[in-house]
């Protein structure tokens, strides 16, 4: 990351809040992934003004996978995504994504948001972190896994 290179970290231009969401499968822990073109992703998104970064997260993660938001609960906080982007008038941005271990109870069906998702998926946590497209979020994973590791029997 540019701001790792240059030795000091910079002040995020951007903060939104996102989810590893877990529910218990037949053999351990499922995650939800979502796909937006071809690369796999965690559900994420920007904070609206005054929203604390949990209650964003949670927000994004229903209305990006249709799960409703009275069955997700938090388990824990997991290590932030931090990156920089261009957009497209060529400005860089640094962004900081704020991540929360998610559970989800029920057995509702995913709906991938219009516009935004084009596909959500359940995929067996170990499975993970060879799908998503990207490094920062292998490390949400890994957090996510270390926590779930002692439930996980």
């Amino acid at each position: 990351m540019l701001e790792q290179m240059q030795g000091h970290r910079r002040r995020p231009d951007e903060i939104s809040a996102g989810a590893v969401v877990v529910r218990r499968g037949t053999d351990g822990w499922d995650v939800c992934l979502i796909r937006v073109g071809n690369a796999w992703s965690l559900p994420k998104g920007n904070r609206d003004p005054g929203e604390s970064a949990q209650a964003a997260a949670l927000r994004e993660v229903s209305e990006e996978t249709g799960l409703p938001l009275t069955e997700l609960r938090i388990l824990s906080g997991l290590p932030p995504s931090e990156y920089a982007y261009r957009r497209r008038d060529g400005k860089l941005v640094f962004k900081r994504v704020d991540l929360f271990l998610v559970e989800t109870r029920g057995n509702a069906p995913l709906i991938p948001q219009a516009d935004e998702v084009d596909e959500v998926a359940w995929v067996p946590l170990d499975e993970a972190a060879a799908r998503v497209a990207y490094k920062d979020l292998r490390a949400a994973l890994s957090a996510a896994t270390a926590f779930l590791q002692p439930a996980a029997g």
